[in-house]
């Protein structure tokens, strides 16, 4: 290993990676530290009697022919090979709402149409939804891989668009178009109360314009991002948590390691949550209040995922992705308690090159609070003890039960299922008390929720969930934002846009 790099990243999930990729290329000299056997975070796949499982990443929006992923990821030279499958064309996300059931197709003109079949009154208010949603994402240059002139108040402006829930119900008094249009809130964990209609309207622009899955797993990305990187040079350090970082005056000047190495660097990036970034910065080196206010910053909800292995050959393969909310509410995050748990779930089935017709397996999340798994929060995994298995099984049950009234007849196909729980997320890809993504954007406090590159330390930055937006599209844009304070922002764009 060696111990001195122009730039230390501190986490290798996608942001890691990307950021680390692109400033290799750009002739940097790149250590990747992570704590974990294996790279990737939420990247990661894993298998359970014999069927491939993602960790996080279900499906992905952007990846067409000229589309902004696929600009970005073909200039990181990891497109080809790639193994990828479009959704359903008519229906990449299927919803049941209530006792009514929906469909999002791929393409506004599709999009459009779809709605007014099922809302034929309400064409004023789905005419303008569309207006806005589309208005908002051509707004931000840097998701269009435009030049950018960095003016940071404009920055911030670009959030003040108010709350999604509050837009939605000032178009429609129709309760059902109002939830069907809420619906994609599930993919970042949204509240009635908190929810940016900005981000709304870019994961929802993201999904509408193209979806994707990852045939026999995600974990593909990380292969090839982590070989491309050693090409540039750059080192992967595995198996070394970072405890504590060392200071030469106000500057960061190395790491050092569970297992006491220490890494030297000019530079470094943390790929973590900011919680646990702060923890390792001594106190007198930062502001107190700057710490105070990375460790209140509100994190989502979690969530409690129940992965299914199915009989070969029992259930045809389902190419898109379908959410229960039989009470009528798709705001699962605004509504979880363990007395209904789950109220509703999302389904993603596995997709992998054995056999396309037929669905071998799904991952089933439902929301759920850490507070639930809190008290075995200091035990080891894989070795938690009976009651927390206990409780693991229980949850599982709901989740069946719940899955065998959406679907009936499915647990009759069921091979075998494995679960995880917010202990899970936490252990294994790092995020605290594990948020699924991350720390909550609040619209009604952007600039407290919002972080961009820069920290309090001159030589420290952040890329990854944490900073910007969630999600394979915001970790990837929030990577070239971290990439700008090393080299040019816009030059780089260039050199993604080949012009």
């Amino acid at each position: 290993m060696n111990n001195r790099y122009d730039i230390l990243i501190i986490g290798s999930g996608l942001g890691g990676l990307v950021t680390g990729n692109i400033l290799g290329k750009k002739g940097y000299k790149v250590g990747i530290l992570e704590k974990n056997p294996a790279a990737g975070g939420c990247l990661q796949s894993f298998i359970k009697d014999g069927v491939m499982f993602d960790t996080g990443i279900h499906y992905v929006g952007g990846f067409g022919e000229g589309q902004v992923l696929n600009k970005l990821y073909d200039y990181l030279d990891v497109l080809p090979g790639l193994k990828l499958r479009k959704m359903d064309g008519e229906g990449y996300d299927r919803f049941r709402i209530g006792e009514e059931e929906f469909v999002y197709p791929i393409g506004y003109e599709k999009f459009k149409s779809k709605l007014f079949t099922y809302f034929p009154q309400e064409l004023t208010a789905i005419n303008k939804y569309i207006a806005i949603i589309q208005e908002i994402a051509r707004s931000v240059s840097l998701y269009n891989l435009e030049p950018v002139e960095f003016d940071m108040q404009a920055f911030y402006n670009k959030f003040n668009y108010g709350n999604a829930w509050e837009f939605i119900c000032s178009i429609t008094d129709n309760n059902m178009l109002r939830q069907f249009l809420a619906g994609p809130n599930s993919l970042y964990a949204g509240t009635t109360e908190s929810a940016f209609l900005y981000i709304h309207a870019l994961i929802s622009n993201h999904y509408i314009e193209g979806a994707y899955r990852f045939v026999d797993g995600s974990n593909q990305i990380t292969e090839k991002l982590i070989e491309k990187f050693t090409d540039y040079g750059g080192e992967l350090i595995l198996n070394e948590k970072a405890e504590k970082f060392r200071f030469d005056d106000n500057n960061i000047s190395s790491v050092l390691t569970k297992n006491q190495s220490e890494i030297f660097a000019k530079n470094f990036i943390s790929d973590i949550h900011p919680y646990y970034m702060v923890e390792m910065i001594e106190y007198g080196k930062i502001r107190e209040s700057y710490r105070k206010r990375i460790k209140s910053l509100r994190n989502t909800l979690s969530t409690f995922t129940l992965y299914v292995v199915l009989e070969d050959g029992k259930v045809p393969y389902m190419n898109s992705n379908y959410y229960y909310c039989p009470e009528g509410n798709v705001w699962g995050a605004s509504n979880c308690s363990m007395e209904k748990f789950p109220e509703g779930f999302g389904l993603y089935p596995v997709a992998d090159s054995v056999d396309e017709n037929f669905t071998r397996g799904f991952s089933v999340l439902a929301f759920m609070d850490y507070a639930e798994v809190e008290k075995w929060e200091n035990t080891i995994p894989e070795q938690r003890g009976e009651e927390y298995e206990v409780f693991k099984e229980a949850m599982s049950q709901k989740v069946l039960n719940k899955l065998e009234e959406a679907m009936p007849g499915i647990r009759k196909h069921i091979k075998s299922y494995s679960a995880s729980t917010p202990l899970t997320l936490k252990d294994y890809t790092g995020t605290y008390r594990g948020a699924t993504y991350g720390i909550e954007r609040d619209c009604r406090n952007p600039l407290e929720s919002i972080l961009l590159p820069r920290t309090k330390v001159p030589n420290l930055f952040l890329t990854g969930q944490n900073l910007n937006m969630h999600g394979f599209m915001g970790v990837s844009m929030g990577a070239l934002l971290t990439c700008a304070e090393f080299t040019d922002l816009n030059q780089l764009l260039k050199d993604i846009n080949r012009v």
